[in-house]
């Protein structure tokens, strides 16, 4: 249901691509990602990238096979405009454009915008049309699966730039299709105009932001500035524009940066920006494990090899999960949780799940450690959750409590859902 373009072409080298391609990301503020085997040029979020792969056509010395595409949906009309820009601008021979809008070959932005991006905005909202009052749940639009998934809210669409109640969008396309546009495509004008730099923001605050001070880390630090910096800069292009105030002045005092936007309208929001706000769901495999959203997630190698995915807010529990499966068979557990204290199991749907505590000593500190083994099928998951005292045992026992798996038939079904 996306849409996008596709190219086939040929190049002198890697070397002369890569070189012209960190010309045009400089020249347009652009991010790019290089490897051995191609690159990407990022040009917004939402997955708003170019991505060119590139292979000999025989002799090494050259020309050189290149291929890629870019996918514009659910960003919007400006990044397609962007991404064809781009191709105009790279060194690349016999270049042949695959585009389902037609653009690359008419440059027509606003029949772009009419014949195609409009539409399938359309389409979004006869589903949310067909669904609302019905008490609908889990219900997501564009949201990429791969990251976790947001509290549900029955009746409620959630979006990159932002939760909804269903009804919500189907008012807004009836204040017309180019209102509706401008609030839900990061990147709907043809430029990157004020819109642009303050839905930007909102996806930032909506999907990113920990709403955590600067001071806790630099991806905090830098996550908060740049929201900050996009609405100062949406404020000094459009006055007029409404923007996330509250949002804004809560960032300035995380950031430790006094609030300078001018008197303006505020943006109509029912609810406040930010998902990771709340308790947020992370998939391992089968493993559906929910947690404050304000943690940071990482991975931590093992010195053997192997490793732990990792989240911590800095200051409470540290959770680790570390995955294994079978070769034949269904999992079992494991007699290390028999010596803990309180344990306990119950069945899950789809598998099962043991938990317990113990205490352990870390550089002479006595600290409180719950660990919990959970079956799915051939997969077993080994969570660990390190506190400090033994006060912090209860709401790790509230979430391990929350702990579910799901089937690989019902991942692949809820992947061809999206």
């Amino acid at each position: 249901m996306s849409i996008g373009l596709t190219f086939t072409g040929k190049i002198d080298s890697p070397r002369a691509l890569l070189e012209g391609a960190q010309a045009l990301a400089r020249e347009r503020d652009y991010a790019l990602r290089a490897g051995e085997g191609g690159l990407k040029i990022v040009m917004c979020p939402l997955g708003g990238e170019l991505g060119l792969q590139w292979r000999p056509e025989g002799d090494p010395a050259g020309p050189w096979l290149v291929r890629g595409g870019c996918r514009s949906t659910p960003a919007g009309a400006g990044l397609h405009r962007a991404a064809v820009e781009l191709l105009d601008l790279l060194p690349i021979r016999a270049l042949t454009v695959e585009d389902e809008t037609g653009f690359y070959r008419h440059r027509d932005f606003q029949r772009m915008k009419e014949e195609h991006f409009y539409p399938w905005l359309r389409t979004l909202v006869d589903v949310c049309r067909q669904e609302s009052g019905k008490g609908v749940s889990g219900m997501q639009l564009c949201w990429d699966l791969e990251q976790y998934a947001p509290r549900d809210i029955p009746d409620t669409v959630i979006t990159p730039v932002g939760r909804f109640r269903l009804s919500e969008l189907v008012e807004l396309e009836a204040q017309g299709i180019e209102a509706l546009a401008g609030r839900f495509f990061l990147w709907n004008g043809r430029t990157r105009d004020a819109r642009f730099y303050r839905n930007r923001a909102i996806n930032a605050l909506w999907e990113d932001c920990c709403f955590a001070p600067s001071a806790r880390s630099g991806e905090d630090a830098a996550g908060n500035a740049a929201i900050l910096d996009d609405l100062e800069r949406a404020a000094r292009m459009d006055p007029s524009l409404p923007l996330p105030r509250s949002a804004y002045e809560e960032v300035c005092a995380l950031a430790g940066r006094a609030p300078v936007l001018p008197d303006g309208p505020a943006l109509a929001e029912e609810f406040s920006p930010g998902y990771r706000r709340d308790l947020v769901t992370y998939g391992v495999g089968a493993l559906r494990l929910t947690l404050p959203g304000g943690c940071l997630q990482g991975w931590e190698p093992w010195q053997n090899g192997g490793g732990a995915h990792l989240w911590t807010d800095g200051k409470g529990p540290v959770w680790r999960v570390s995955a294994y499966r079978m070769r034949e068979g269904t999992a079992q557990f494991t007699e290390n949780l028999d010596a803990l204290h309180g344990v306990e199991g119950r069945t899950l749907k789809g598998g099962a799940l043991r938990w317990g505590w113990k205490e352990v000593f870390e550089d002479g500190e006595r600290l409180y450690q719950a660990e919990c083994e959970v079956i799915a099928g051939p997969d077993l998951y080994f969570i660990t959750v390190t506190c400090a005292g033994p006060v912090e045992l209860g709401p790790v026992a509230e979430l391990i409590g929350k702990v579910s798996v799901v089937s690989s038939a019902a991942r692949e079904e809820t992947v061809r859902a999206q």
